[in-house]
């Protein structure tokens, strides 16, 4: 069976050895075009304005987190999402950076 001819554009953040899997033969690059990630300074959740009973999770530093809100860490931010009618804000990093990593664990659990 011949490999699949596809790219999968992800970070060293992303990857882990797996046990009994040669990955000396996986091709390696860096991405020249893209800029590093920015670093969150956390996450905080605030009820959406917009939606009855939603729920908005934002960068720390994103200007629609301030005046309230719960602080969060990574991992209370996915937890915070998986939630029934929560979103991640896309005029902030938390849609960017939270969702892809909703996305590397479905399948798993």
């Amino acid at each position: 069976m011949e490999p699949a001819e596809y790219s999968v554009w992800v970070t060293d953040r992303q990857l882990r050895p797996i046990d009994g899997v040669d990955l000396s033969v996986v091709p390696t690059h860096r991405r020249l075009d893209a800029l590093p990630p920015a670093k969150s300074s956390g996450w905080v959740v605030r009820l959406d304005p917009q939606r009855r009973g939603g729920t908005l999770v934002h960068d720390a530093a994103c200007r629609h987190a301030n005046g309230g809100g719960r602080e969060l860490g990574a991992m209370e931010a996915l937890d915070a999402l998986m939630r029934p009618g929560a979103k991640a804000c896309h005029a902030c990093a938390a849609a960017e950076d939270l969702l892809p990593a909703m996305e590397l664990g479905h399948g798993y659990g």
